[in-house]
C-alpha cells in the first residue's frame, strides 16, 4: 500500500468521510427525535454514509487515476477500513442512544397528543 506523497489529500480524503459520519448521524438524530422509528432512520443514515462515501472514493480515483494504481488501492482499502468503522460507529451510537431520542420524542409529540 502506498500512500506516500499524497499527504494533503488524504488529510481530505479522511476527513470527507469523517464529515459523512458526521452529517448522518445528524441526520439519524434529528429524525428519530421527528419521527420516533429508530430502525428505518438509522437504515437511512446507514445509506446517507454509504453515499457519501462512495462519493469519497469516486473523488479519490479521479484525484488518483493519473498519478498511480498503487496509490488509488492504497487509498481504496483505507477508505474501505473507514467506512466499516463509521458505519459500525454510527449504527452502535444511534441505537444506545435510542432512549434519549425516544424521550426528546415523547416530550415533544406526547404533550400535543395530550392537548387534543
Amino acid at each position: 500500500m502506498t500512500l506516500e506523497g499524497s499527504s494533503p489529500a488524504i488529510i481530505f480524503f479522511i476527513l470527507f468521510i469523517i464529515i459523512a459520519l458526521a452529517v448522518s448521524y445528524l441526520y439519524g438524530w434529528k429524525m428519530i427525535e421527528k419521527t420516533g422509528l429508530v430502525g428505518s432512520q438509522t437504515f437511512i443514515a446507514s445509506i446517507i454514509n454509504l453515499f457519501l462515501w462512495a462519493s469519497a472514493i469516486l473523488g479519490w480515483l479521479l484525484y488518483t487515476i493519473g498519478i498511480d494504481e498503487g496509490l488509488f488501492f492504497g487509498g481504496l482499502v483505507l477508505g474501505a477500513a473507514l467506512f466499516v468503522i463509521s458505519e459500525t460507529a454510527l449504527i452502535i451510537i444511534l441505537f444506545l442512544r435510542r432512549d434519549k431520542f425516544m424521550e426528546a420524542y415523547r416530550e415533544q409529540y406526547g404533550s400535543v397528543a395530550e392537548r387534543e
